[in-house]
């Protein structure tokens, strides 16, 4: 009787609380992708960058929030929010897949501005909160993000590698 309850223990507390992120890299892209806390299979975000230093952000979920249109989103700690600031970007709504006719994905990418900025700021802050967010987007209920430290630091090498490679070509 022991010996099963202790199998059963010691499996479910060795999985890395289920990998709630996953990494994945191409000769040419890094990426991280991270599920939300409460709603795991329902919203996920996505970090990317590319050999041009090209970061791109986007939240994937199941709400219509008027897309195509344009939103803002506030990202924050998690931890300490009282003295964390509270950081602003404009967000693009979209119609990312259909695929049935009750179920659609919606995509929230924060919009490209001049140099890139808001989706590497986004993406370095996240890295500073200890690769934990928590966002505010009109339309929804608050989100949290937490990427497994083994996930999020793969990708942050491989993004710095991108950029090494990038520079050493020029």
């Amino acid at each position: 009787m022991i010996t099963p309850l202790f199998f059963l223990t010691v499996s479910a507390f060795s999985l890395p609380l289920l990998e709630n992120s996953t990494y994945s890299q191409t000769e040419a892209h890094c990426t991280l992708t991270v599920k939300e806390q409460r709603l795991q299979d329902n919203i996920v975000l996505t970090l990317s960058t590319n050999r041009n230093n090209h970061y791109d952000v986007k939240i994937y979920h199941l709400s219509d929030l008027q897309a195509p249109s344009r939103g803002q989103l506030t990202q924050q700690a998690i931890d300490n929010i009282e003295q964390q600031k509270k950081l602003n970007y404009i967000v693009d709504h979209n119609l990312f897949k259909r695929i049935d006719d009750k179920t659609v994905i919606y995509t929230t990418t924060i919009a490209n501005n001049v140099n890139n900025v808001s989706p590497q700021q986004f993406t370095q802050a996240f890295k500073d909160h200890s690769y934990r967010t928590k966002l505010h987007i009109e339309g929804l209920n608050p989100l949290t993000f937490i990427a497994s430290q083994r996930q999020a630091d793969a990708f942050f090498r491989c993004a710095e590698q991108q950029k090494t490679t990038t520079l050493a070509k020029r």
